[in-house]
């Protein structure tokens, strides 16, 4: 089978059967059917770059490695396990969901990071502002009631080395002050590439999985 993605969002359902038996011989059991499995196809409507299909009904996972993200990484999986909203950690929370309009996009960085609300630390190499859940989804602070990064809980990334491996260097983050848990976002002092390179994966995911405007995706940070 093949299909030609549109324009638009185009929907295929599939129906199967099966029939068991054996040669020369009747059929063992009358035919089984089921159906129900729609597949989604669209060309360039999901992702500018990215023509295809998917089966919509699947949850795909983010998979961020401490590798090659360190204190990016790490701020994820500290507001993930100390935050009450776990967001994306499949067990606890519940998923993130993709945020296509890039205008919205921009807006809820400027909320958390703009310049007038966010000081660089020079004890931080190369700072810049991070935040937990991410711009492009619905999941963002500044999408739920919060207009300012600094009512999200804070943390810095902490110095470990000096190989000139960022994520070797800057592996993980130290909360800066107290919070509550009840805080609906995070946001760090992260080494600008650590911090970028991570939102550029998050870009890649979002073409390869298809995912549309309000999609769901779960964020597992791995080692």
């Amino acid at each position: 089978m093949t299909a030609q993605p549109g324009s638009r969002y185009d929907y295929i359902d599939l129906d199967y059967e099966l029939s068991i038996g054996a040669p020369e011989a009747i059929d063992l059991l009358p035919p089984i059917k089921w159906g129900g499995a729609e597949i989604r196809c669209d060309d360039r409507v999901s992702h500018g770059s990215s023509v295809g299909c998917v089966v919509p009904w699947f949850t795909p996972t983010l998979r961020v490695s401490r590798a090659m993200y360190g204190s990016s990484a790490d701020m994820i999986e500290w507001a993930q396990h100390n935050l009450t909203g776990s967001w994306g950690l499949r067990g606890s929370g519940q998923p993130l969901h993709r945020l296509q309009n890039r205008q919205q996009q921009m807006s809820n960085r400027a909320a958390m990071c703009g310049a007038s609300k966010f000081t660089r630390d020079p004890a931080v190499q190369d700072d810049s502002c991070d935040e937990f859940p991410f711009a492009g989804t619905y999941e963002s602070a500044a999408l739920n009631g919060v207009d300012h990064g600094q009512d999200c809980a804070q943390v810095t990334a902490v110095r470990a080395s000096s190989s000139g491996d960022l994520a070797v260097d800057w592996p993980v983050v130290a909360p800066l002050g107290s919070f509550t848990g009840a805080e609906k976002c995070v946001r760090g002092h992260i080494p600008r590439d650590l911090n970028t390179n991570l939102g550029g994966i998050y870009g890649v995911f979002v073409g390869q999985v298809l995912l549309a405007d309000g999609d769901p995706f779960w964020v597992s940070v791995t080692f």
